[in-house]
């Protein structure tokens, strides 16, 4: 596909950030979504423009005249989460844009569950393969590299403990954000996107193998500790607020122990990525003296 124009939202976020440098550095035009367009961190080849949930024309203008759309809806975990995904199919069908790709953020939901930041993105993606040409839903496996060096967690993976919500014996997918980036920067511009990408990383790990990467990047001794989610939302609130770290915190809640499984995805529309778990530690700030 030829050089186009592409609306990223959340471009200077830890999401959206490796989205607009994956399509910048491919030739494409970048719009940077975003509500404060003097903010830091905006990437001084994007276009900045002004862009808010809460106000479905300032997003119908901000999509006029694009050839695609990158949506990531904010953490928002209150009611007004599911009227952000109705405000984006608004502006989506009045402005005409021909393509989306939404990334979920995480696990995509088959059904809505009473919780506005899962419904919210359940609607977003029942709706848009009737609202665009072109659509894409885009999730992780499962979770994030990032989370792993996130500032709630950095500083106990550094003194020698990863704390995280997951049983030491699960086998995790591990992602990196760089590597989603680029499949979203590429499924805006694939001739024939699929309409369901899944992100996987290339190794799948244990929380005794993910300690002992870390281990390996930072050159001292790293353990795996299995926390509840209640110390995780503990540890999330400070940095994220008391709303958002409840949310996040509700979503590593153990499924009953009479729930089937979760099917997994078909390999037909995984796609796996190339970095790998020490390798990106090794990019990491936290291995600099």
């Amino acid at each position: 596909m030829k050089n186009i124009t592409v609306v990223v939202h959340g471009a200077t976020g830890i999401q959206g950030a490796p989205v607009v440098r994956k399509l910048l550095a491919a030739g494409h035009r970048v719009r940077a979504a975003v509500r404060n367009t003097s903010a830091s961190g905006l990437h001084p080849n994007a276009e900045p423009v002004f862009a808010d949930f809460s106000a479905p024309e300032s997003l119908a203008e901000a999509y006029a005249g694009a050839d695609a759309v990158v949506v990531q809806l904010p953490l928002v975990f209150a009611a007004h989460a599911v009227l952000h995904a109705e405000a984006v199919l608004s502006a989506l069908k009045s402005s005409g844009v021909p393509r989306v790709v939404f990334n979920t953020g995480g696990v995509v939901a088959t059904e809505p569950v009473g919780v506005p930041f899962v419904d919210a993105r359940v609607l977003l993606a029942a709706e848009l393969p009737g609202t665009v040409e072109v659509a894409t839903v885009i999730a992780p496996a499962l979770t994030y590299m990032e989370n792993l060096a996130a500032p709630w967690s950095a500083p106990r993976v550094v003194s020698g403990e990863i704390a995280y919500p997951l049983p030491a014996e699960l086998p995790v997918p591990w992602v990196a954000l760089d590597d989603l980036g680029a499949a979203i920067a590429e499924l805006s511009t694939a001739p024939a996107p699929p309409m369901l990408q899944i992100v996987s990383g290339p190794q799948v790990l244990t929380g005794e193998q993910v300690a002992t990467e870390l281990a390996a990047a930072l050159g001292r001794e790293v353990r795996w500790s299995t926390i509840d989610p209640g110390e995780y939302e503990q540890m999330l609130a400070p940095r994220l607020g008391a709303e958002a770290a409840a949310g996040i915190a509700a979503a590593y809640t153990p499924p009953p122990q009479d729930a089937p499984p979760a099917p997994a995805p078909d390999p037909a529309v995984v796609k796996v990525g190339t970095t790998t778990l020490r390798d990106w530690a090794m990019r990491q700030s936290w291995h600099r003296p």
